[in-house]
């Protein structure tokens, strides 16, 4: 499943996780990137196959979930430097 029909097809309960995280005061986080973590991460190799589990799931999401994956992102990404990273947004 690609990001893109993932966005489209779960466009309600992605948007309620992101609202959840901006509650929490993670205000960066936005429905690309809760898709960008199933499509390519969570999903990757085992997607649930009925839609009930794909969207208990994406409830179940936690922020530390969440930002384990963007660890592992910072970790293997090799195009960010230094000079491209706004620390302003984490204070």
């Amino acid at each position: 499943m690609d990001k893109e029909s993932l966005k489209n097809q779960f466009k309600t309960w992605l948007y309620y996780k992101v609202s959840e995280f901006n509650d929490l005061g993670y205000t960066t986080i936005e429905t690309e990137d809760l898709a960008h973590y199933f499509a390519d991460y969570r999903w990757k190799k085992n997607l649930p196959e009925n839609l009930f589990e794909q969207i208990v799931q994406i409830n179940q999401l936690n922020i530390n979930e969440y930002f384990d994956f963007e660890s592992l992102e910072a970790q293997t990404n090799k195009e960010i430097t230094l000079e491209d990273i706004n620390l302003s947004e984490l204070f």
